[in-house]
């Protein structure tokens, strides 16, 4: 067994801290980093110890020959490192399994690039994340040794609790994430710093309100977000995107200095309150234009103080801080008024009450992180958001100036419609803003849409309520706000469309009852469990011809992409409603859907991907699809890929075969042919390898059909064993398990120029195109089996 290093050390923590262990000993501490290298080959750091002792972490994303990410602790002078295959678990449901390797020196904590091919590890690394970390047990080292070691991490990504313990021998660790509310953050100290704008930390959206000890809940108020930065006699207003308003809030700010004589940041929102006690955005407005209402700013979060940084302390020590600078909930200046985790249910039934957008609700042990969205959740009454104004229609009837704003969000660098918006518009509104829109005329269209439009250059940010997101991703029964200039409509995109429940009980889709349904399934993009079951309800009808009633493997993640994922292709236990089981004549068990109860289902079972067979039942014996997958090397351009779908497009046409074209959802392309079921798998699976094989002839340094990864540098793969009976292949419309929550999307053939190798998301709304809507089977002659050699 391969004994942990800090077991060699006898020495108590405080004189362990003063003097790394075997400090003088690179080759007892460094050796078998040594062996595995050669430095002159590779730009990995050379094997030295420090005499500095230190409690660092860095996390190390590892394109080898299987991804990986690599998690290393500073102790005695070394980064103890495991290599984690599943990824850093970020809820407290994941468990990952860690491989202990060997020790690396401190200076590998900086390391970023390509280790050439050749070298051990050979791939390239990347920081995910960096940090310090503190051992949440006096006698640490003792319970290390034994196979366990708690500790609270401090980075810019991960902040709180984790356990690492070994399993019953070496190299087998687990690494787990632990509940912060039952394992509080120790104190870390506040670093010096010059007083500075800072990004906004930001909040998702959710379907239920958040509970557990470690929440703390707000309302959500209707006004700009601002962040403040004292620094000596200057007080400086900045908006969420680091532009200076200073001027615009003029009288605000001298209010703002009298908070302190010393340096502070503040994040907070300036407000105009109604009658009500209430915030209105259209009020705030009219306040900055004409001046004739009092604009307040409500303090929420404490960022900076007397020359030190607070953002990487606990929420719950900044609202300390922040309660001795802003005493007062009320007043031109205030705090704002903070709810305990059990007042959350009632706190956001009584803001729906009152006609207020809804509430926030924050992790106490969360530290601040500009532009995360982890810790902080935003529960809706209602749907509302920020959209780019692209164009406007003529006006009708008695309407001054125009009828409505056509609207789009940005996904994935493009601009998608996202409908219209006629209502919520004074007569004097309308006059004004047309004179703005007259500057921004253009004639090129943002997009494609119906009716007369007048385009706008995307320049302008309007603010919309609405009752829903249509199945096309029009915004329906929607009503204007007003126009915003603190966000960028290149920061536009389609927020999470959904308000909250007070508990799991309304979380329901098309019957289907959604446990967890704020798991975040893609963590990096904020898509949730219920956005997935959501997105398959509205494609289901889509996707139905090619997976109902067809043996099915889906690709789960119980846990979201964080966690564990695998393939599955039958039930032992239980069966999810809406899912059927059968025995194939051979005894296969598969199991099959019928409507979208039963795909919505499969997502609340986990689902991700959905992977039909080519051929439907009962038999399943013949095929209707066939399906070729250009699958390039990473250097090879996107052009090339669209070339070669346009290829084996035209070498089918030769013998009279109409293909239908879709995106992968990865870098590919997937190039299909819908057949009448005349033949076996045996046959047209010999079929789609010749056809594979003579469109590669046609370019062998372009092309292979050869599996192996090492034949594949620089080519594009025609993959054409996604055919055969049990082979599959992603289905159209379908998720991918990969960033950026891709789509594999339906494409008529002249759209094919016009994509980007980014592909498609699930914030898109799906394609129709006319080629997959009217379906036509074809028959591949004998005449054309024989002279391609399969009969």
């Amino acid at each position: 067994m391969k004994a942990i290093k800090t077991a060699r050390k006898k020495t108590p923590r405080k004189q362990a801290d003063k003097k790394p262990a075997g400090s003088g000993s690179v080759d007892m501490l460094l050796g078998k980093y040594k062996e595995k290298r050669n430095f002159e080959k590779t730009p990995e750091p050379s094997p030295q110890v420090s005499d500095v002792p230190g409690r660092s972490f860095v996390i190390q994303e590892h394109h080898a020959r299987g991804h990986h990410f690599d998690f290393r602790l500073e102790i005695d002078g070394v980064l103890v490192s495991w290599a984690v295959p599943k990824g850093i678990p970020q809820d407290t449901v994941a468990k990952r399994l860690a491989v202990h390797v060997e020790d690396h020196p401190l200076e590998y904590g900086k390391f970023e690039g390509t280790i050439p091919k050749g070298n051990y590890g050979a791939g390239t690394v990347a920081i995910w994340d960096k940090g310090t970390w503190e051992p949440m047990e006096t006698d640490w080292r003792k319970e290390f040794a034994k196979g366990t070691l708690k500790f609270h991490l401090k980075g810019e990504r991960l902040n709180g609790p984790f356990l690492l313990v070994r399993m019953k021998e070496e190299p087998n660790w687990i690494l787990k994430m632990l509940d912060p509310s039952t394992h509080p953050q120790p104190s870390f100290q506040a670093e010096n710093e010059q007083p500075k704008f800072v990004s906004p930390q930001l909040a998702r959206v959710v379907s239920t309100v958040p509970a557990g000890k470690d929440i703390i809940h707000e309302l959500k108020f209707d006004g700009y977000r601002l962040i403040i930065v004292k620094h000596k006699a200057a007080l400086t207003i900045y908006t969420r995107n680091g532009h200076d308003w200073t001027e615009k809030f003029r009288e605000l700010a001298k209010h703002l200095k009298e908070v302190s004589k010393k340096d502070f940041v503040l994040d907070g929102e300036a407000v105009v309150w109604d009658k009500q006690g209430r915030t209105s955005f259209g009020d705030l407005q009219a306040a900055l234009k004409e001046g004739t209402q009092e604009i307040s700013f409500v303090a929420f979060d404490l960022l900076h103080f007397d020359g030190h940084n607070l953002r990487s302390l606990p929420l719950a020590e900044r609202q300390k801080r922040l309660a001795e600078l802003v005493r007062e909930e009320e007043g031109i200046v205030r705090r704002s008024t903070v709810w305990p985790a059990d007042m959350g249910p009632t706190l956001y039934k009584q803001a729906c009450k009152l006609g207020l957008e809804g509430m926030i609700s924050k992790k106490l042990s969360g530290t601040y992180r500009s532009g995360d969205r982890l810790d902080w959740t935003k529960s809706k009454c209602r749907l509302r958001q920020e959209f780019v104004v692209c164009g406007y229609t003529p006006p009708k009837s008695s309407l001054p100036a125009f009828s409505s704003l056509v609207l789009g969000t940005y996904e994935n660098g493009k601009l998608i419609p996202r409908g219209k918006v006629g209502t919520g518009f004074s007569e004097k509104d309308r006059r004004d803003y047309l004179k703005m829109f007259k500057a921004l005329e253009t004639k090129k269209p943002n997009f494609e849409t119906d009716g007369e439009v007048v385009w706008l250059e995307p320049k302008l940010v309007a603010e919309v309520e609405f009752a829903e997101i249509t199945r096309d991703g029009s915004v329906r029964q929607a009503a204007f706000v007003a126009l915003r200039e603190d966000k960028p409509p290149e920061q536009v995109r389609m927020d999470v469309v959904q308000t909250a429940t007070v508990d799991d009980k309304g979380s329901e889709v098309a019957g289907i009852t959604i446990t967890h349904p704020d798991r975040m399934v893609f963590p990096d993009d904020e898509v949730s469990k219920l956005e997935v079951a959501k997105y398959y309800e509205r494609v289901g009808e889509l996707m139905l011809p090619f997976v109902a009633n067809r043996p099915l493997a889906i690709l789960r993640a119980p846990s979201g992409m964080s966690g564990d994922m695998f393939f599955q292709k039958s039930f032992t236990t239980h069966v999810p409603d809406g899912v059927h089981q059968k025995k194939l004549t051979d005894g296969e068990e598969i199991f099959y859907i019928k409507d979208v109860k039963g795909l919505v289902s499969l997502a609340q079972f986990g689902a991700l991907e959905f992977h039909p067979w080519g051929s439907p039942l009962p038999t399943a014996e013949k095929p209707d699809f066939l399906t070729w997958d250009l699958d390039p090397d990473d250097a090879v351009p996107w052009n090339e890929v669209l070339g070669a779908a346009l290829l084996l497009r035209d070498y089918l046409a030769e013998y009279g075969l109409s293909a239908m074209v879709k995106t992968s959802g990865g870098k590919g392309l997937h190039i299909m042919l819908h057949l009448k079921r005349t033949q076996e798998w045996e046959v047209m699976k010999a079929f789609t390898k010749a056809v594979a094989a003579a469109v590669a002839a046609m370019n062998p340094k372009r092309f292979t059909i050869t599996s192996s990864k090492s034949k594949r540098a620089g080519k594009i793969y025609i993959d054409w064993l996604r055919n055969g009976r049990g082979a599959t292949c992603v289905a159209p419309w379908g998720l991918r398990a990969r960033p950026g929550a891709t789509v594999s999307m339906p494409l008529d053939w002249d759209q094919l120029p016009e994509i980007v190798a980014a592909g498609f998301t699930i914030q898109e709304p799906p394609l129709r195109p006319a080629e997959w809507v009217q379906l036509k089977p074809q028959t591949i002659s004998t005449k054309v089996l024989k002279k391609l050699g399969v009969l």
